[in-house]
Protein backbone atom coordinates (compact mmCIF):
# COMPACT_ATOMS: atom_id res chain seq x y z
CA UNK A 1 0.00 0.00 0.00
CA UNK A 2 1.04 3.51 -0.57
CA UNK A 3 1.23 6.61 2.05
CA UNK A 4 -2.42 7.65 1.38
CA UNK A 5 -3.51 4.22 1.45
CA UNK A 6 -2.02 3.21 4.77
CA UNK A 7 -3.83 6.59 5.79
CA UNK A 8 -7.04 6.08 5.26
CA UNK A 9 -6.40 2.07 6.32
CA UNK A 10 -5.44 3.39 9.78
CA UNK A 11 -9.43 4.90 10.01
CA UNK A 12 -10.75 1.85 9.11
CA UNK A 13 -8.72 -0.17 11.63
CA UNK A 14 -9.91 2.65 14.42
CA UNK A 15 -13.34 2.77 13.57
CA UNK A 16 -13.39 -0.88 14.07
CA UNK A 17 -11.59 -0.97 17.09
CA UNK A 18 -13.96 1.72 18.45
CA UNK A 19 -16.97 -0.63 17.73
CA UNK A 20 -15.21 -4.15 18.86
CA UNK A 21 -14.67 -5.29 15.82
CA UNK A 22 -11.55 -8.17 16.05
CA UNK A 23 -8.02 -7.46 14.30
CA UNK A 24 -8.44 -10.51 12.38
CA UNK A 25 -12.09 -10.02 10.92
CA UNK A 26 -11.31 -5.77 10.61
CA UNK A 27 -8.28 -6.88 8.60
CA UNK A 28 -10.35 -9.28 5.99
CA UNK A 29 -13.09 -6.95 5.76
CA UNK A 30 -10.25 -4.18 4.61
CA UNK A 31 -8.66 -6.33 2.09
CA UNK A 32 -11.98 -6.49 0.54
CA UNK A 33 -12.44 -2.69 0.90
CA UNK A 34 -8.73 -2.50 -0.86
CA UNK A 35 -9.03 -4.52 -3.37
CA UNK A 36 -12.45 -3.11 -4.26
CA UNK A 37 -11.90 0.60 -4.27
CA UNK A 38 -8.38 0.00 -6.04
CA UNK A 39 -10.09 -2.09 -9.09
CA UNK A 40 -8.75 -1.39 -12.40
CA UNK A 41 -12.27 0.02 -13.86
CA UNK A 42 -12.06 2.68 -11.21
CA UNK A 43 -10.98 6.41 -11.97
CA UNK A 44 -12.83 8.85 -9.32
CA UNK A 45 -14.60 5.74 -7.08
CA UNK A 46 -11.74 4.84 -5.61
CA UNK A 47 -9.37 5.29 -2.18
CA UNK A 48 -9.19 8.63 -2.74
CA UNK A 49 -13.18 9.50 -2.54
CA UNK A 50 -13.29 7.67 0.37
CA UNK A 51 -10.20 10.10 1.85
CA UNK A 52 -11.79 13.42 0.68
CA UNK A 53 -15.45 12.04 2.15
CA UNK A 54 -13.77 12.19 5.95
CA UNK A 55 -12.01 14.91 5.56
CA UNK A 56 -15.31 16.80 4.58
CA UNK A 57 -16.90 14.81 7.37
CA UNK A 58 -14.07 16.08 10.24
CA UNK A 59 -15.34 19.40 9.33
CA UNK A 60 -19.18 19.05 9.58
CA UNK A 61 -19.91 21.59 12.55
CA UNK A 62 -23.02 19.55 13.98
CA UNK A 63 -22.77 17.59 16.75
CA UNK A 64 -23.71 13.63 15.26
CA UNK A 65 -25.16 10.80 17.51
CA UNK A 66 -24.63 8.30 14.52
CA UNK A 67 -21.17 9.32 13.37
CA UNK A 68 -20.85 5.59 13.38
CA UNK A 69 -23.25 4.88 11.21
CA UNK A 70 -22.14 7.73 8.82
CA UNK A 71 -18.45 6.16 8.52
CA UNK A 72 -19.31 3.10 7.94
CA UNK A 73 -21.88 4.23 5.19
CA UNK A 74 -19.05 5.98 3.81
CA UNK A 75 -16.91 2.76 3.65
CA UNK A 76 -19.09 0.86 2.58
CA UNK A 77 -21.19 3.25 -0.26
CA UNK A 78 -19.23 2.59 -3.25
CA UNK A 79 -18.00 -0.66 -2.36
CA UNK A 80 -19.86 -2.54 -5.25
CA UNK A 81 -19.45 0.00 -8.34
CA UNK A 82 -19.77 -1.02 -12.02
CA UNK A 83 -20.96 2.15 -14.38
CA UNK A 84 -23.47 -0.54 -16.42
CA UNK A 85 -25.24 -1.00 -13.30
CA UNK A 86 -28.35 0.32 -11.40
CA UNK A 87 -28.33 -1.29 -8.57
CA UNK A 88 -24.82 -0.61 -7.04
CA UNK A 89 -25.91 1.13 -3.98
CA UNK A 90 -28.69 -1.70 -2.94
CA UNK A 91 -25.51 -4.54 -3.45
CA UNK A 92 -23.52 -2.35 -1.37
CA UNK A 93 -25.97 -1.61 1.16
CA UNK A 94 -26.76 -5.44 1.87
CA UNK A 95 -23.05 -6.12 1.88
CA UNK A 96 -22.78 -3.57 4.90
CA UNK A 97 -26.22 -4.59 5.91
CA UNK A 98 -24.82 -7.88 6.45
CA UNK A 99 -21.50 -7.45 7.65
CA UNK A 100 -22.80 -5.36 10.44
CA UNK A 101 -25.62 -7.59 11.65
CA UNK A 102 -23.81 -10.37 11.85
CA UNK A 103 -21.22 -8.65 14.10
CA UNK A 104 -24.19 -6.92 15.95
CA UNK A 105 -22.39 -3.49 15.44
CA UNK A 106 -23.38 -0.15 15.41
CA UNK A 107 -26.90 -0.01 13.50
CA UNK A 108 -27.22 -2.07 10.05
CA UNK A 109 -30.49 -0.67 9.47
CA UNK A 110 -29.77 2.64 9.87
CA UNK A 111 -26.17 2.18 7.63
CA UNK A 112 -28.13 -0.11 4.91
CA UNK A 113 -30.78 2.95 4.56
CA UNK A 114 -27.84 5.65 4.58
CA UNK A 115 -25.71 3.97 1.69
CA UNK A 116 -29.06 3.12 -0.74
CA UNK A 117 -29.94 7.05 0.03
CA UNK A 118 -26.77 7.78 -2.55
CA UNK A 119 -28.44 5.99 -5.31
CA UNK A 120 -30.55 9.36 -6.29
CA UNK A 121 -28.77 13.25 -6.16
CA UNK A 122 -31.32 14.74 -7.86
CA UNK A 123 -33.82 13.49 -5.10
CA UNK A 124 -33.77 15.82 -1.90
CA UNK A 125 -31.95 14.27 0.82
CA UNK A 126 -34.29 13.49 4.25
CA UNK A 127 -34.64 15.99 6.48
CA UNK A 128 -32.47 13.98 9.11
CA UNK A 129 -29.17 15.08 9.87
CA UNK A 130 -27.27 12.16 9.34
CA UNK A 131 -28.72 11.91 5.35
CA UNK A 132 -28.01 15.17 5.01
CA UNK A 133 -24.47 14.67 6.30
CA UNK A 134 -23.73 12.45 3.91
CA UNK A 135 -25.27 13.70 1.26
CA UNK A 136 -22.97 16.39 0.98
CA UNK A 137 -20.29 14.58 2.06
CA UNK A 138 -20.89 12.64 -1.20
CA UNK A 139 -21.72 16.02 -3.60
CA UNK A 140 -18.66 17.95 -2.01
CA UNK A 141 -16.13 17.33 -4.59
CA UNK A 142 -18.59 19.49 -6.96
CA UNK A 143 -17.40 22.59 -5.01
CA UNK A 144 -13.35 21.71 -5.33
CA UNK A 145 -11.62 23.96 -6.74
CA UNK A 146 -11.42 24.22 -10.31
CA UNK A 147 -8.38 21.77 -10.86
CA UNK A 148 -10.02 19.12 -8.58
CA UNK A 149 -13.23 19.28 -10.12
CA UNK A 150 -11.28 18.75 -13.82
CA UNK A 151 -9.96 15.79 -12.08
CA UNK A 152 -12.99 14.93 -11.06
CA UNK A 153 -14.82 14.92 -14.14
CA UNK A 154 -12.04 13.09 -16.64
CA UNK A 155 -12.39 10.33 -13.69
CA UNK A 156 -16.05 9.75 -14.54
CA UNK A 157 -15.43 9.70 -18.10
CA UNK A 158 -12.57 7.28 -17.64
CA UNK A 159 -15.71 4.80 -16.04
CA UNK A 160 -17.84 5.59 -18.36
CA UNK A 161 -15.28 3.94 -20.78
CA UNK A 162 -18.01 1.74 -21.86
CA UNK A 163 -20.16 4.48 -23.50
CA UNK A 164 -18.84 5.86 -26.52
CA UNK A 165 -18.53 10.39 -26.81
CA UNK A 166 -21.93 11.01 -27.75
CA UNK A 167 -23.38 8.71 -25.45
CA UNK A 168 -21.69 9.77 -22.41
CA UNK A 169 -21.63 13.22 -23.00
CA UNK A 170 -25.56 13.85 -23.71
CA UNK A 171 -26.31 11.94 -20.70
CA UNK A 172 -23.39 13.81 -18.77
CA UNK A 173 -25.04 16.85 -19.95
CA UNK A 174 -28.54 15.74 -18.67
CA UNK A 175 -27.39 14.72 -15.26
CA UNK A 176 -25.84 18.31 -14.83
CA UNK A 177 -28.47 20.59 -16.36
CA UNK A 178 -30.85 18.76 -13.51
CA UNK A 179 -28.27 19.30 -11.37
CA UNK A 180 -28.19 23.06 -11.63
CA UNK A 181 -32.07 23.38 -11.77
CA UNK A 182 -32.35 22.16 -7.69
CA UNK A 183 -33.01 24.48 -5.61
CA UNK A 184 -30.08 23.89 -3.78
CA UNK A 185 -27.35 20.80 -4.16
CA UNK A 186 -26.48 20.98 -0.67
CA UNK A 187 -28.76 20.26 2.21
CA UNK A 188 -26.96 21.36 5.05
CA UNK A 189 -27.47 25.32 5.63
CA UNK A 190 -23.53 25.28 6.49
CA UNK A 191 -22.69 23.48 3.15
CA UNK A 192 -24.72 25.53 1.05
CA UNK A 193 -23.63 28.88 2.11
CA UNK A 194 -19.98 27.65 1.46
CA UNK A 195 -20.37 25.46 -0.99
CA UNK A 196 -23.28 26.06 -3.56
CA UNK A 197 -21.62 29.35 -5.58
CA UNK A 198 -18.33 27.53 -6.26
CA UNK A 199 -20.05 23.76 -7.22
CA UNK A 200 -22.87 25.85 -9.15
CA UNK A 201 -20.22 27.55 -11.31
CA UNK A 202 -17.74 24.08 -12.23
CA UNK A 203 -21.01 23.14 -12.93
CA UNK A 204 -21.72 25.94 -15.42
CA UNK A 205 -17.99 25.57 -17.22
CA UNK A 206 -18.47 21.66 -17.67
CA UNK A 207 -21.59 22.34 -19.54
CA UNK A 208 -19.66 24.58 -21.37
CA UNK A 209 -17.34 22.45 -22.42
CA UNK A 210 -19.54 19.84 -23.38
CA UNK A 211 -21.08 22.29 -25.68
CA UNK A 212 -18.41 22.86 -27.71
CA UNK A 213 -17.88 19.12 -28.38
Amino acid sequence: MDDKQIEIMSQWFELCYKNEISLEIAATMGEKIINAYSSPHRSYHTLGHLHHCFAILDQIPYEIEEKNDIRFAIWFHDFIYDPKSESNEHQSAEIAYKWLHSLGVSNPEHVRSLIESTANYLEPAKDVLTYQVLHDIDLGILASDEKIYIEYSKGIREEYGHLNDKQFFLAREKFLNSLMELDSLFALEAFEHQWEEKARKNISKEIKKIKKL
